[in-house]
């Protein structure tokens, strides 16, 4: 009598064959729920106002920027984290001075600090940390009631802050 052996069921070709891509697609929708749960997308931040189903954005504190002849310089040592800020153009100006630089794509490189103004004028702040990249800057008073809004690009360490009248 011929006894053929038959190998088990784990060492059978058409098994895994068959079982593989399934196994495959579980395996790589599970990555993805994973990264999508964990990494999700950041907020912008920015004056927009939703009206019916379109989004504006709102140029309101800018052109009040303008209207004031607001505009300084920004100088930044990005090793340091260092922040200073020559401002022009106001008869009062405020004590304290908000500065948001937000990343583009990594919500986690965002800087949001406070400057307050020296005996010599200028406002200063500490990031506690290196700033690296390019990153959009927003600097108003405390009280909000005006906007410089730019950008500064990735190897940048000075930046004009002028007002631009956009939008309507």
């Amino acid at each position: 009598m011929n006894e053929q052996r038959v190998a088990p069921w784990y060492r059978q070709f058409w098994f895994w064959f068959v079982i593989a891509p399934p196994l495959a697609a579980i395996a790589l929708g599970l990555s993805l729920l994973y990264t999508a749960v964990t990494k999700g997308d950041s907020l912008v931040v920015d004056n927009y106002s939703t009206v019916g189903r379109a989004i504006h954005k709102t140029y309101q504190l800018e052109h009040h920027a303008v209207a004031l002849g607001v505009d300084g310089q920004l100088v930044l040592d990005r090793d340091q984290g260092m922040v200073t800020i020559r401002l022009d153009g106001l008869d009062e100006p405020p004590e304290r001075l908000h500065l948001f630089l937000s990343h583009p794509t990594h919500a986690e490189r965002d800087l949001e600090m406070e400057l307050d103004r020296d005996s010599t004028g200028l406002y200063r702040g500490d990031a506690q940390r290196p700033v690296t990249g390019r990153h959009y800057v927003r600097l108003q008073p405390a009280d909000s009631s005006w906007l410089l809004a730019t950008e500064i690009k990735d190897q940048e360490n000075e930046l004009q802050l002028t007002p631009v009248p956009r939008g309507g």
